[in-house]
């Protein structure tokens, strides 16, 4: 039995032996471990003490505490950060050592964290100590939000601002503030703004608010082509000249005879830019694309559909139609009157006029409507007994070629779908061949002379030359374009441009000069070759909205140029108005996607207009889903309607009545401003520098104490009134919204976020429309309104919503005209609709 007792007791002994042993070694491999650590960590002290001293240093409320000062400071310590063991405060250190390499952990695991925390407080701290500067530098003091806009000092900075917020003034302060903190000395900020008016009233601003700072009158403040042209001449061999100096219209007319020298010289080029003047003159947009006929006449009334001789015809595919006919000397009729019998007089077709009738031939032509299945769009109308619009179409048709066929005329027929189908001219030439046409074709003289007084000519020129800015503005060539497959118009646009492209830089190369945006392109280039060394320490920039891709390669050079360069922006994305001049919303809209991580500062209190002006045109401008949204707010309130519609009765007038019309509308607005305000400052606001009124001498002769001056939509912008009157503001090419200005051509080289429906207008006329400080009065012609002034009346619905009657046939407005034994009211897009209502209907 005891020696059962030894057996039992042996492998339990055996057990602890070896978990004794195992525990010894343990506990010995531990003390190793610890020795070895704390050794190590002794030998680390010095250096984590000083990366504590390191953030202490940058977040002692001296400064800004930078993105870019954290992950510099980041990127030294991460090898000191993994050199520190898991069990560090096992190893037997003193508590303070402990402590010390705890808070280093600590600070460098939530340094973003931390960082944060620290600039929120020190930009109240900041904005306290330097409140005696704010204060001071204006006749109010500066708004709270403008104080933190300029003490926040992040490597990027952008200030997205309102209109009438003060970003002039926000700045010349941020420059104030620099140069008196000491951040920088007056040689070390470059300060862009985009206009010579803006720089100079910059400037001046600046030196204004620095007078106490010596050197202050050298501050560097430029326009980006002024810049960009004092980069180039200092790096350039050679003297270099400003193209045709600097002027559109000099340009322009290079194009034009650049233009005209290929197209005699050049039979491919004389095909290509007959085939695009003639038949792509204007955006298509299919007619099975509208929602109601409403909005399919308004858009054919933005056009002027006026062919190669002259003659106004109703839609794009007749443009086409009679312009092939002009080119091929085919003598036609439009709509000319087919006699009937009385008992053929249709209750739809009382007065049948065929679309075409060629005299020398006996021919009519009929072009319609229908895709290759014979539907109709869907807002063609049914007309009794008929039930739908396609039956009513189709029965139409068949009643025209019952005429034909019963009157013995000789008829050919063309339709819609073969213009979707790219058949439709080769059809038509077929068709009229086999009725024996003679088509003859025209010497380039001739061609010469057609294309040039043709009304499109000088669009076409001024489409070219726009494209051209925008295409260089981007750094881009020709062959960098990529057309998709289905765009037909701008394939053959790129087919005339591209060679034209090349005469104007070979013009360029021949006169050893450069245009506005060679300076950008070469600047940067030299920028970066560092041909041209000046480290700036701060990039300031006005009106950042209005960026490029140019502009902001040139800020990206001088940024590689000198890291640690901070970059301060203000702009207003609602207000970018410059796209012809190849401005791209999205450089603000996505800043931070093109230049890193970004401090986004806010001023929205604007100074300028009431709180109805601001609604209203908040509302307005936000349709877009582009712009950036943002809530402005407004010190003084409305005490009156703030949005003031005149509807002009102008349908049926000539061209010096209607002017008289307009005159006296504005005398009447005037008179009523002078009672309000006798020294009142008055804006008259036009699209075009067309819209100038010619009485405009007389009217300010009339009101001497009112202070009168005209501007267009664009150069406008940056001024402020007490009262503005926008004219002229209706549908059409020269309407607001201009259709030139909105050609889906410019989309090949703008960025996809700008591609909202008339997004470059919409924000010009939030332009136009925040000048004022207390009322705005919009002159219109009531039977052709602009799409943004029914928008607005839509939104002030205290003025009431368009109250003219709508056409039963089409929904347009209805006008008051002349009949041969009355009058009656027509629908306003006569004669492309022919609704009527009584006048007793009108007054229901």
């Amino acid at each position: 039995m005891k020696e059962d007792k030894l057996n039992g007791i042996k492998p339990l002994t055996v057990i602890l032996l070896c978990v004794s042993i195992l525990g010894i070694g343990y506990l010995w491999i531990k003390w190793v471990r610890n020795k070895k650590a704390k050794e190590k960590l002794q030998t680390l002290l010095p250096n984590i003490a000083i990366a504590v001293a390191d953030f202490d240093l940058l977040t002692n409320y001296d400064n800004y505490f930078s993105n870019f000062q954290e992950q510099q400071l980041a990127q030294a310590e991460s090898i000191l950060v993994k050199a520190i063991p898991g069990f560090y405060n096992e190893v037997g250190l003193a508590d303070l050592d402990s402590q010390l390499i705890t808070r280093f952990l600590n600070t460098y695991k939530n340094l973003t964290k931390k960082r944060t925390a620290y600039n929120d407080l020190f930009v109240k701290r900041e904005a306290e100590k330097y409140a005696y500067l704010f204060e001071s530098l204006e006749t109010y003091p500066l708004s709270n939000d403008q104080v933190e806009a300029i003490v926040r000092d992040e490597d990027n900075n952008l200030v997205i601002a309102g209109a009438g917020t003060g970003k002039t003034t926000t700045i010349s302060a941020k420059v104030a503030y620099l140069l008196t903190k000491g951040l920088a000395k007056p040689e070390d900020l470059l300060i862009i703004s985009f206009t010579n008016n803006a720089v100079d009233e910059m400037y001046k601003r600046c030196v204004q608010f620095c007078r106490a700072i010596p050197g202050a009158e050298n501050l560097q403040v430029k326009t980006f082509n002024s810049f960009g042209y004092f980069v180039t001449r200092s790096c350039s061999p050679r003297e270099v000249l400003l193209a045709f100096d600097g002027k559109d219209v000099p340009a322009k007319v290079f194009l034009q005879k650049a233009f005209n020298e290929l197209f005699m010289n050049d039979p491919d080029f004389q095909k290509k830019a007959i085939n695009f003047i003639a038949f792509f003159s204007r955006p298509e947009r299919d007619e099975f694309d509208f929602e109601d006929k409403n909005e399919f006449l308004k858009y054919e009334r933005s056009f002027e559909n006026e062919t190669l001789d002259g003659k106004v015809v109703n839609s794009k595919e007749e443009l086409q139609i009679c312009n092939f006919l002009c080119l091929f000397k085919i003598d036609y009729e439009y709509q000319k009157h087919y006699p009937l019998m009385p008992e053929d007089r249709h209750a739809n077709f009382a007065s049948y006029q065929p679309d075409f009738y060629f005299p020398e031939y006996e021919i009519w032509h009929e072009h319609y409507g229908i895709d290759r299945n014979g539907d109709v769009p869907k807002w063609f109308t049914a007309k009794h007994p008929h039930k739908t619009g396609r039956e009513t179409y189709h029965a139409g048709i068949l009643w025209k070629e019952a005429i034909h066929q019963k009157y013995g005329t000789k008829l050919i027929k063309t339709y819609s779908y073969e213009n979707k189908e790219n058949t439709l001219l080769q059809n038509l030439r077929k068709r009229l061949e086999q009725l024996g046409a003679e088509l003859k074709e025209r010497t380039p003289e001739e061609l010469q002379e057609i294309i040039a007084s043709s009304r499109h000519f000088e669009g076409f020129i001024g489409l070219v030359y726009t494209f051209l800015g925008l295409l260089k503005s981007n750094g881009k060539q020709p062959a960098d374009i990529k057309v998709p497959l289905i765009d037909k118009r701008l394939k053959v646009f790129m087919e005339v441009f591209t060679p034209l492209y090349n005469e104007y830089q070979r013009e360029l190369k021949k006169q050893n000069a450069i245009d506005f945006n060679d300076m950008i392109n070469l600047a940067s280039e030299h920028i970066r070759n560092r041909d041209y060394n000046k480290p700036y320490k701060y990039i300031l920039v006005d009106e950042f909205q209005d960026m490029s891709l140019g502009r902001y390669e040139l800020l990206k050079s001088l940024r590689m140029q000198n890291p640690e360069a901070k970059l301060y922006t203000v702009g207003d994305d609602w207000q970018s108005i410059f796209r012809f001049s190849g401005s791209d919303i999205s450089i603000i809209t996505e800043f931070g996607e093109h230049f890193g991580f970004t401090s986004q500062s806010a001023i929205l209190k604007t100074y300028r207009f009431n709180d109805e002006i601001l609604k209203t045109t908040s509302d307005f401008i936000q349709k877009n889903p582009s712009q950036l949204k943002k809530t402005l707010s407004a010190i003084s309130v409305a005490k009156q309607p703030s949005f003031v519609f005149h509807g002009l009765d102008l349908a049926g007038h000539h061209l010096p009545r209607k002017k008289a019309i307009k005159h006296e509308c504005i005398k009447h607005i005037l008179e009523a401003i002078k009672v309000m305000q006798p020294d009142a400052v008055v804006f008259l606001i036009g699209r075009y520098h067309g819209n100038c009124p010619d009485t405009l001498p007389q009217l300010k002769h009339d009101f001497p104490t009112l202070k009168l001056t005209f501007y267009t939509a664009h150069s406008v912008k940056g001024l402020t009134a007490d009262f503005s009157i926008l004219l002229d503001i209706d549908s059409g090419v020269y309407g607001f919204p201009s259709e030139i200005a909105d050609d889906p051509i410019l989309n090949a080289v703008l960025h996809e976020g700008d591609k909202f429906d008339n997004a470059e207008e919409r924000r010009l006329f939030y332009v136009a429309t925040t000048r004022a400080r207390h009322q705005n009065y919009l002159l219109y012609d009531q039977s052709n309104p602009s799409k943004f002034v029914e928008e607005l009346l839509m939104i002030n619905s205290s003025q009431g919503v368009m109250q003219q009657k709508r056409c039963p046939e089409c929904n347009g407005i209805m006008i008051k005209r002349r009949g041969v034994f009355s009058e009656f009211y027509g629908c306003v897009h006569y004669p492309l609709c022919t609704g009527k209502m009584t006048l007793n209907a009108m007054n229901q």
